[in-house]
């Protein structure tokens, strides 16, 4: 700020704001408006003032405000001549017409004493044709400061400071005075400021300030004076500022200051000058401040500052400079700050801020500079700021920056930097907070000779040069090639809060970078290549970290891999984002994702995060594959395409995770389902065939996790039975249509799925039989069996069936009713073992019983029902879960496992197995393989009261009611329970063997007793 801005700001400050305004009280014809003003005499006078009266720090009520409205033509003082104005000093006029009396005459009308005054402010907008004239000052004895601003003044009276001589400051600014009388000041000895700005001066009289010499500023600023002669300051001893700024000057005579042994301070800012005699400044020693900025300097005389010892600030911006000499800056180590920016500099001379040591500021931006001299910068250890942007700068000499350990903010933006060294920058302490290197060529990648290949390169994650300033706050590397997020934000940089790697070339994004060792981050993404954003992961962040980021401007797609990012935006709390950390995404209206296949952009947060998927790139041959992230489903496509069997799906194809699987096998020419029964296929959900040529048999066999079933336009005429009794075991989900079913007796068990209301098949309206072309659903069962019709048929039938039955019935009824328990007591005595034996398929099995039951009757089966049949004849293997599972494996496999080794599972059956979800899972198991196997491997024991059928699930009501059961507590339960147990052909020869040595040992006995 220029210096003569002080004493107008400590007199404006003093005068009317130190003391704040005073309460006024409406006087004469006035009325209050508040905000301590009144309007005189009213609003709707065109003609009126506002007055108002405000605080001097030492005198109250001691300033007075005069504002008037600009189309008044006069102002009427007698509306306010009844106010007590006498203790009035200091008095400003806004936009009033200039008074034909004088100002003295004027404030005696309104009860101001004029010899209190002692600032005058008179502010017009200058609609007015007014000028002063001489009498316009007379009677202010005392004035001392006097503005007149803004008025449009054409002409100054020669006279018209005859009565002010005690005049201390003057501001003439905003008139078209283009000359001003040399006789002005005469009378004026005492005056210290003097601003005569924006007056359009073209000239001035050499002696026009011959008699101040007590001024101490004087501010010529935006005028059109070409030429200052030395005459003109020639006695200006006690000057401390000079402003010359927004002239026509174009040269300097080396003489031209050699009056101004005081200076301070001279702005010679947008003239013309196009070079400066070496010694021009050699007589003012005192000189703290030059601003000589926007001119046409070229060179600069190396003994320009010889004498200015005490300079402090140099500013010679936005000129034409090309060098620097070397020793202009010699011996100035009171020097704190320089701003050559905008200049044309090529180079710097080695060692030119050698001598500055208490340099705090350099701005050197906006050169053409293509290097910088190896220790340029060694003696700037006290330098907070240097700005080096928007040069030619490809690389930095190692250590360049190494003893600048106070430098603070660091520019070098804007450059052709490719290749950063860590040795570049302050070491080993560093005081650096702001970074800019934006819109350079830095990839954080550098060439390693030691390497195989030359081209190769150290990756962002290997190599960062900036480690060692923990001190950052600010880095900015936008518009530069940086592929990645560096890694050391995650372990370094604990104070950075602003990051930009806006318009780098980062095509990835995932947890890891937005792990940041700061706690608080705002970091700009944004104008890069990303093209996903990937949180799968983002529990590895700490929760006590908050980042917000930008990422406008990125071609995002709309695919699996921002399926979290999206619900995100989306404000949908997911788990894996709770508790972990808080994203905010700063402009999240304005990121868009684009469907490349549908050439459509979309605000990601609109999308549905439903149809998010990602393509893989290993799928089965003429497939295509997806993931979908919202129900964790891989979509593998295979139609159209010819297909004649079920593809190889390998296991590298999935992902690791656990996901499910649709197959989409539509319009090929399958004619078997063989493969979709591998392991691969174990989580298929949802098999899509329709338009095939299938065409089942009792050996097919699906994936039990299969939940949809689309099998329309096939070749299908009849469903086996072993399909129908897998339908009637699941809840799946078919279509059937479209297929050429044979309307017959073999379709009644299909007849009756569809018309069952529990089962949902969607085309159930779309079956017909090939034939007749009617809806199965609609025929009734008499008309698709007829055999069923035929009255005669039946009677006959019926006869022959009641005859058979009736002497199968006489004949065994008997032996049926009670065959159980001949077999049993005859396995319980050893006797005609052979009849009740048989040779079991599955003698080579590790087990022979799996028990299923719940841990509530954990203690039953301990004390009772193992010690039973581990320690009887036989002694049985059994298979129990806490003993021979292996931990850690899936429960499921256990149960499969356990199932496949045994000979039977027995199933303790009671209230508590009916809650326990494992043992539903076991039954179900084990009664799946023994229809498989067509054997009765189940053994049901009733433990307790049999519970209620109205808790039991469908599969096993219909077992209990076609299945016999044993109940604890039965007499003869162990004897039952041993026969349903295996008893294979050697257990039997064994008990064969030992009832007939049991007979010889009998007979020997008797004929000892005959022979006694």
């Amino acid at each position: 700020m220029a210096s003569w801005v002080f004493p107008v700001l400590a007199f404006i400050l003093c005068s009317w704001i130190s003391g704040g305004y005073a309460n006024v009280i409406p006087c004469g014809q006035c009325m209050g408006i508040g905000n301590n003003k009144m309007n005189c005499p009213d609003m709707r006078n065109p003609e009126r003032i506002i007055v108002s009266i405000s605080d001097h720090k030492d005198y109250p009520q001691s300033v007075l405000h005069l504002l008037c409205r600009s189309e008044a033509k006069h102002i009427n003082f007698s509306l306010i001549e009844e106010c007590d104005f006498s203790a009035i000093r200091y008095i400003e006029f806004k936009i009033c017409p200039l008074f034909n009396r004088s100002f003295s005459e004027v404030f005696l009308q309104i009860g101001i004493n004029p010899e209190n005054v002692t600032t005058l402010i008179f502010y017009n907008v200058g609609l007015r044709q007014d000028e002063l004239q001489e009498w316009h000052l007379q009677g202010l004895p005392n004035l001392k400061n006097l503005d007149f601003t803004g008025n449009k003044f054409t002409s100054i009276p020669p006279n018209l400071f005859e009565a002010t001589p005690k005049l201390q400051y003057f501001s003439f600014t905003g008139n078209n005075v283009e000359m001003i009388p040399e006789s002005l000041f005469k009378s004026t000895p005492n005056l210290t400021v003097l601003r005569l700005t924006e007056n359009g001066l073209t000239r001035l009289p050499n002696g026009i300030f011959s008699d101040l010499s007590k001024l101490t500023n004087l501010s010529l600023w935006d005028n059109k004076l070409v030429e200052i002669h030395p005459e003109l300051l020639s006695n200006f001893s006690q000057l401390l500022s000079l402003e010359l700024s927004h002239n026509k000057i174009s040269h300097f005579d080396s003489s031209v200051f050699s009056s101004l042994p005081n200076l301070r301070q001279i702005l010679l800012n947008s003239n013309s000058l196009e070079n400066l005699p070496k010694d021009v400044f050699h007589d003012c020693p005192e000189l703290i401040h030059v601003r000589i900025e926007f001119n046409r300097l070229k060179s600069l005389p190396s003994e320009l500052f010889k004498a200015s010892k005490k300079l402090q600030y140099l500013n010679l911006n936005n000129n034409w400079i090309t060098n620097i000499p070397g020793g202009i800056f010699q011996g100035l180590k009171d020097l704190i700050n320089i701003r050559f920016n905008k200049n044309a500099l090529e180079s710097l001379p080695s060692g030119v801020f050698s001598d500055l040591v208490n340099l705090k500021l350099l701005d050197l931006q906006s050169n053409l500079l293509s290097d910088l001299p190896p220790g340029c910068f060694d003696n700037q250890r006290n330098m907070k700021t240097l700005i080096l942007h928007n040069n030619s700068l490809s690389e930095l000499p190692e250590e360049i920056f190494k003893n600048c350990q106070d430098l603070e903010k660091l520019y070098l933006g804007f450059n052709n930097i490719s290749v950063l060294h860590s040795s570049a920058f302050p070491h080993p302490k560093s005081a650096l907070q702001i970074l800019d290197l934006q819109r350079n060529n830095i990839s954080f990648s550098s060439p390693r000779s030691d390497l195989p290949q030359a081209s190769q390169q150290i990756t962002v994650e290997e190599h960062f040069p900036l480690s060692g300033q923990k001190s950052l706050t600010e880095l900015f590397l936008n518009d530069n090639k940086i592929s990645a997020v560096p890694q050391a934000f995650g372990t370094n940089f604990p104070n950075v809060t602003k990051l930009n790697l806006n318009g780098n070339i980062i095509e990835y994004l995932d947890y890891r970078d937005l792990s940041f060792k700061s706690d608080n981050l705002e970091v700009n993404l944004g104008k890069n290549k990303i093209k996903s954003v990937s949180l799968q992961d983002v529990d590895y962040i700490s929760s006590e970290k908050v980042v917000s980021v930008y990422l406008e401007g990125n071609p995002l797609v709309c695919n699996c891999d921002i399926y979290q990012f999206a619900r995100l935006l989306q404000r949908r709390s997911f788990e894996e984002m709770q508790d972990i950390f808080q994203l905010n995404v700063l402009d999240s209206g304005k990121i868009k994702c684009s469907y490349p296949e549908q050439n459509r952009q979309v605000n990601v947060a609109n999308v549905n995060t439903e149809t998010l998927k990602c393509k893989l790139q290993e799928c089965p041959a003429s497939c295509t594959c997806f993931v979908r992230s919202h129900d964790k489903m891989v979509i593998i496509n295979c139609a159209y395409q010819g297909l004649q069997a079920i593809p190889k799906l390998k296991s590298d194809f999935l992902p690791k995770e656990n996901y499910s699987i649709t197959l989409d096998l539509r319009n090929n020419t399958i004619r078997s389902l063989k493969g979709i029964q591998d392991p691969e296929y174990s989580a298929l959900v949802n098999l899509s065939m329709p338009y095939n040529k299938l065409v089942f048999d009792n050996d097919t066999i699906f994936p039990e996790n299969l939940q949809v079933l689309d099998i329309r336009g096939n070749n299908l005429t009849t469903l086996p039975k072993s399909f129908l009794v897998y339908l009637n075991t699941t809840a799946i989900v078919l279509s059937l249509g479209n297929n050429p079913w044979l309307c017959n007796c073999d379709l009644v068990d299909l007849h009756n799925f569809l018309r069952d209301p529990t089962r949902e098949v969607i085309d159930s309206h779309n079956i017909f039989c090939n034939t007749k072309e009617e809806l199965l659903i609609e025929i009734s069962e008499e008309e698709l069996c007829p055999i069923f019709q035929q009255p005669l048929v039946i009677a006959t039938v019926s006869s022959i069936i009641v005859v058979l039955f009736l002497f199968f019935v006489l004949g065994t009824v008997s032996v049926y009713k009670y065959k159980r328990d001949i077999k049993v007591w005859l396995f319980t005595h050893r006797l005609c073992l052979w009849a009740i034996a048989k040779e079991e398929e599955d003698a080579n099995k590790k087990y022979d019983a799996f028990i299923s039951y719940s841990n509530k009757d954990e203690d039953f089966v301990n004390t009772k029902l193992v010690p039973g049949l581990e320690s009887g004849d036989p002694k049985y293997r059994i298979c129990l879960h806490y003993r021979d599972w292996v931990p850690g494996e899936f429960i499921q496999n256990q149960i499969d496992q356990s199932i496949e080794a045994s000979r039977r599972t027995i199933v303790i059956l009671s209230s508590n197995f009916i809650e326990n979800v494992w043992g539903h899972l076991e039954f179900k198991t084990a009664h799946s393989k023994a229809l498989k196997d067509k054997t009765n491997r189940i053994i049901v024991i009733v433990y307790g009261e049999l519970p209620p059928e109205s808790e039991l699930d469908e599969e096993l009501k219909l077992y209990l009611s076609t299945r016999t059961y044993l109940q604890w507590g039965d007499p003869k339960f162990w004897e039952k329970l041993r026969y349903v147990m295996p008893h294979p052909q050697e257990f039997v020869l064994k008990k064969l063997k030992q009832g007939k040595h049991t007979d010889k040992l009998e007979l020997v006995k008797s004929n000892l007793k005959v022979n006694t």
